[in-house]
């Protein structure tokens, strides 16, 4: 099968995925929204080079339900000690696309304003993550003037069940598990960011609408979070023909 092919189709699910995962979180809203507590937290990888071109992805979950509410993937500057080689190539990347500069606040704000346009109304957020200090900030600006209420959690302690970002760092590792191009450091890393957040709406998708929260339940997380009342089948996902309607409006 011609290359081109695989990557039409690939970008193709990725475009029906995402509009879907969008449409069931519109549905909730005008039935008056989700609550919980919410979770949210950020994985690296790369695209092509681990020092030279690091990238951030931000994730944010509802935590009894395990479901994703919204993920982005954006580059991180360059970082670590560098060989003549290792800087020269950097050079050589900055002159063609500029200095990398980071995109973590911009991914983060937009979680946050995603978990805005969902929320009920008239609820506070209530939000649980690390002591990263850009995460209360970037909140407060995405959904003003509603209340936060924020705890948060040494980053260091051990990722048992008994740590409160449990969830989040589940999520996290079930992503790395799940998404071929969050292997560590071999040929199967990213290439691109854009690729990475296509894999991403799909996995979320399946992860929030076909797979149970747990292998012993049926209950998806998006019907555990009151986000829809049935479990999809994977074919009825990529089988939604939203992105085909809205070109033709």
């Amino acid at each position: 099968m011609n290359k081109k092919t695989v990557e039409r189709r690939f970008v193709r699910m990725a475009q029906v995925a995402r509009d879907f995962h969008l449409a069931r979180l519109k549905e909730c809203t005008e039935a008056g929204g989700i609550d919980g507590n919410f979770q949210l937290d950020e994985l690296e990888t790369f695209e092509h080079h681990r020092k030279l071109k690091p990238v951030t992805m931000a994730v944010l979950i509802e935590r009894k339900s395990y479901f994703i509410v919204h993920t982005r993937a954006g580059q991180l500057a360059a970082r670590g000690r560098r060989t003549e080689a290792q800087q020269e190539r950097l050079e050589g990347i900055q002159k063609e696309e500029g200095k990398r500069r980071s995109a973590s606040r911009a991914c983060v704000r937009e979680c946050f304003e995603a978990l805005g346009g969902v929320l009920a109304p008239d609820l506070p957020i209530r939000l649980q993550t690390d002591k990263k200090r850009t995460y209360p900030t970037e909140c407060k600006r995405a959904n003003f003037p509603r209340a936060l209420y924020h705890r948060t959690t040494d980053s260091r302690k051990r990722r048992d069940y008994r740590n409160l970002l449990f969830p989040i760092n589940h999520t996290l590792a079930m992503m790395r598990d799940g998404m071929s191009c969050l292997v560590r450091r071999s040929w199967g890393a990213a290439k691109k960011i854009k690729g990475l957040q296509r894999h991403a709406w799909l996995w979320t998708a399946y992860r929030n609408y076909v797979r149970g929260v747990t292998v012993k339940t049926r209950t998806t997380p998006a019907q555990s979070a009151g986000v829809c009342d049935q479990r999809w089948q994977l074919k009825e996902v990529l089988r939604w023909r939203w992105p085909q309607r809205m070109a033709r409006q």
